[in-house]
């Protein structure tokens, strides 16, 4: 097996020989290029053993062991003309293995054009994200990155035929935003260094009536590319199309027994030779020949030609016919009676000189009447109606100039359910349009029938469009069909006469797309908008990350002393939580503007903001997202959205001791499991540069074999991302222990998260009484105190309100149940009255409590609450204003 890389056409020694087999020619081609595309034409040939095979099998056909393959390049042209364009253009001197086939792909006019191609039609082209269906309006905080939605389809048209442009409404957001024109960008190329695009931002609410953007254009998604080409070939009617050779019955003004085309019509018109068995009777010598036939048709005077399969072919009048007009005489046109034929009886087509005949109708698929007509269409003066009453044999051949392609479609143009009462049409030619001419292109007009009808009525309105060019350049055209009324239309589209395929013609036309006019919005209520309009160019790629994109600030009013200011640029976390607390309806008063506005204080100088898109998720997903972003999470407090920050911890609140759970306090160790995480990987959005990056967490000791991925949202900065990483890697390591217990009412007094102290009667751990007695100096206890001999206690007691206060150094009294304690004033009651007496807590000063956060209250009766939480550790905290550098 041997396959041979030619760089010519003309005989020669291949470029390059390969060994291959197994493959199919389609891999063997893709194997050396990038620039192979699948198509019914390529700017090769292949040939297996002698026989050519077709681009569009190339994927199948698999070149065995013993084939014999060669690929030469295709002339576009004359030998001539493909020799002066293959070897100074395209090849060049071949620089090594490998080359030819690249250097054959990438030939000039492999689109189908003549010799060099010419220039393409820039696209225009940008693109935008789609809405899904009940999916919510993308809603932007902070700075970030957004790709704006479409609001409604693109519409792409041709402003000229060698100018396309394209048409954009586009949703930025909900809400107000601050964009820097600057970085509105196609791709990575900003929209205000082109000059062929440009766009303008739209407020909420704002009037679009008066911006073509806003108009709604439906394209029909039947209509496109298809594989190899641009759009729906509009192929003309073929050869076979508009004729007819076979047996038949002429009688009247119909022929019957024949197979009528399918793209037959009436109003076409064109040759039809009818062929008979005549005989010529010859009187004797000097008289005139007699012909004997059928000539209804015919009539004394007339001039007619003869075709027939003896000597008697040429142009003659009619000098005499019968009656019956079944014998007739003829004399030369100059005036010589006709008495010699060496060729005698035979099958003949007499016909008048100078006419054709035109297609009346079509009573079925066998049959047609036809009326006779002179070479200017006109009906012909000396035919009675009357075709010869005889079997002959037909030659029809219809005109194509006047044929009517194949159509492409019908189509219906709208959705179901819509009317429309404007339709657009495109047109493309890839390869340019006209007749090349040496060094020249012959201009050359085309005329396209556009048909259109409601759907399911049973006429086909139509309207012609021409187009022209003399030029390889692609050109397009988008025509407009304006319909009488507002309709559920149908389409189809056709060229009228052959496409020219001849090696010298630019003549391929697709239908490329078909649109509509629907009804449309004039403003959009609450969303920023943005039009867009771009003129192809080749400023602009036609490429898939030719995404429109922007950078913005969110406008959201912002919280100072209590109240809402308005709305202005922030990147605030406390504005973008509260904004979407209101968008659920909650008043004001229905959320803790006082906490907001203290964590905002913490925030903002430690440079924490939120920068993020949201496109779906509930309210309170994107609240907690929101507030992770600065270590906190949404609690709600009776009916009231309050966030919660896990932050470093100095004053206790509630504190739980035996006195007031009513069950033991439980305590549950979780050990280093072989399968957990050594260490945690978040991945986050960079600022600038948008791109997704992911950076470790790591402890001393941790190997990142395991590693926990976090996907952080609202998190724009590495530092940033970096501190909540090594927050939740601390938080595995060192948040161990989790503590359960149950009270009586006690508990409602703690919130999510509060920090608090877990005595326990554990001997070794502290202890739990109550008060007997307080001074200056001392206390008196319930329970005995014991002191352990080298360390240091201390006393702490839960105050009337629940929290907790102290602790306080202490030392042995003179008995077991007396400490010496100084314990400022307002002491705490001895034995109150309305309320529970107060507790005292004693121990060591690492060991008098459990220092826990509170994660779940879950009341379990109208007298018991269950409280779970974890132990406290203050190393959680140690990175949260370090750098992934220090």
């Amino acid at each position: 097996m041997t396959i041979k890389v030619y760089s010519s056409i003309m005989p020669g020694e291949p470029a390059e020989t390969y060994d291959r087999s197994g493959l199919t020619v389609e891999a063997f081609v893709k194997s050396f290029t990038p620039h192979y595309r699948r198509g019914d034409s390529q700017p090769i040939s292949c040939m297996i053993n002698g026989a050519i095979v077709k681009p569009m099998d190339w994927a199948d056909v698999v070149i065995g062991e013993r084939d014999v393959v060669e690929f030469r390049p295709v002339p576009y042209g004359d030998v001539v003309d493909a020799l002066a364009i293959v070897f100074p253009t395209v090849f060049g001197p071949i620089a090594g293995p490998q080359l030819a086939i690249e250097a054959l792909i990438d030939i000039p006019g492999q689109q189908g054009g003549q010799g060099s191609q010419g220039s393409q039609l820039n696209p225009a082209d940008a693109r935008a994200n789609i809405a899904r269906l009940g999916q919510g309006i993308p809603e932007g905080f902070g700075y970030y990155i957004r790709y704006p939605d479409y609001l409604n389809q693109p519409r792409t048209f041709y402003q000229d035929r060698k100018t396309q442009v394209i048409r954009l409404l586009l949703s930025v957001g909900v809400g107000e935003y601050e964009i820097d024109p600057a970085s509105v960008k196609i791709g990575e190329t900003p929209i205000n260094e082109l000059n062929n695009a440009d766009f303008t931002i739209y407020e909420p609410g704002a009037d679009l009536s008066g911006v073509p953007n806003h108009e709604n254009w439906f394209q029909s998604p039947e209509v496109g590319g298809t594989q190899g080409s641009a759009g729906i070939r509009l192929k003309g009617v073929t050869y076979d199309q508009r004729t007819y050779f076979g047996s038949g019955t002429a009688s009247g003004d119909a022929i019957t027994g024949i197979s009528v085309g399918e793209l037959w019509e009436p109003g076409i018109s064109g040759s039809i030779k009818m062929t008979q068995s005549i005989t010529i009777t010859d009187p004797g010598i000097s008289a005139t020949l007699i012909f004997n036939g059928d000539f209804q048709h015919l009539a004394a005077g007339m001039t007619v030609n003869i075709e027939s399969n003896v000597d008697v072919n040429g142009t003659y009048v009619v000098s005499t016919i019968n009656a019956a007009k079944d014998e007739i005489e003829l004399e030369t046109t100059g005036g010589d009676p006709v008495t010699d034929s060496s060729g005698l009886s035979g099958a003949m087509s007499i016909d008048k000189a100078g006419t054709q005949y035109a297609l009346i109708s079509i009573p079925s698929d066998t049959e047609i009447q036809v009326e006779r007509q002179l070479a200017d269409g006109s009906p012909d003066p000396d035919w009675d109606g009357n075709l010869p009453s005889a079997s002959v044999t037909l030659e029809i051949v219809w005109s194509a100039e006047e044929f009517t392609g194949n159509r492409a479609g019908p189509f219906v143009v709208c959705p179901d359910g819509e009317t429309t009462d404007t339709i657009e049409v495109d047109l493309f030619a890839s390869s340019g349009l006209g007749v090349v001419d040496g060094e020249s292109i012959n201009a050359r007009s085309r005329d396209i029938r556009i048909e259109y009808r409601e759907v399911g009525a049973a006429t086909w309105q139509e309207q012609i469009e021409t187009v022209s060019g003399s030029t390889r350049d692609q050109l397009g055209w988008t025509f407009t069909v304006n319909l009488p009324s507002a309709i559920r239309p149908e389409i189809r589209v056709s060229r009228l006469g052959a496409e020219d395929v001849s090696v010298t013609s630019l003549d391929r036309l697709d239908f490329t797309a078909l649109r509509c006019k629907l009804p449309t919005v004039t403003n959009y209520e609450g969303i920023t908008t943005m039009a867009v309009d771009i003129v192809g160019s080749d400023e602009i790629a036609s490429s898939s990350n030719n995404k429109i994109n922007l950078e913005f600030t969110r406008k959201l009013p912002t919280i100072s002393d209590g109240e809402f200011t308005a709305n202005a640029a922030t990147r605030s976390i406390s504005a973008a939580a509260c904004y979407v607390a209101k968008s659920l309806g909650y008043a004001d008063d229905r959320i803790n503007l006082d906490e907001m506005e203290r964590y905002e204080a913490i925030w903002a100088p430690r440079g924490d903001t939120f920068d993020y898109v949201f496109s779906d998720g509930t309210a309170k997903d994107a609240i907690d997202t929101i507030l992770r972003a600065g270590f906190a999470e949404m609690t709600l407090e009776n009916g009231v959205i309050t966030p919660v920050r896990d932050q470093p911890r100095e004053k206790f609140e509630d504190g739980y001791s035996p006195e007031n759970m009513t069950a033991p306090l439980r305590r549950q160790f979780q050990g280093k499991k072989v399968d957990e995480p050594d260490g945690v990987e978040v991945e986050f959005t960079k600022a600038g540069t948008w791109t997704t990056e992911t950076i470790q967490c790591l402890l001393p000791g941790d190997q990142a074999i395991k590693l926990d991925k976090v996907n952080l949202k609202g998190v724009t900065d590495q530092t940033r991302a970096w501190r909540i990483g090594m927050r939740r890697r601390r938080a595995q390591r060192y948040r161990r222990w989790t503590y359960s217990f149950e009270t009586e009412l006690d508990a409602l007094n703690s919130q999510y998260l509060s920090y608090v102290p877990l005595v326990d009667d554990i001997p070794g751990y502290g202890k739990a009484s109550i008060l007997q007695s307080i001074s200056a100096d001392r206390i008196v206890v319930s329970e005995p105190l014991e002191f352990e001999a080298g360390k240091t206690h201390v006393v702490a007691y839960r105050s009337e309100s629940g929290d907790v206060v102290g602790p306080f150094p202490a030392t042995p009294g003179p008995d077991k149940y007396t400490a010496l304690v100084s314990i400022p004033q307002p002491w705490p009651a001895v034995t109150p009255s309305d309320r529970e007496p107060t507790h005292i807590y004693f121990g060591t000063t690492d060991r008098w409590s459990f220092p826990a956060l509170v994660t779940e209250i879950s009341p379990s009766g109208p007298l018991s609450i269950g409280v779970t939480a974890t132990n406290y550790d203050y190393r959680v905290y140690a990175d949260d204003d370090n750098t992934p550098f220090d």
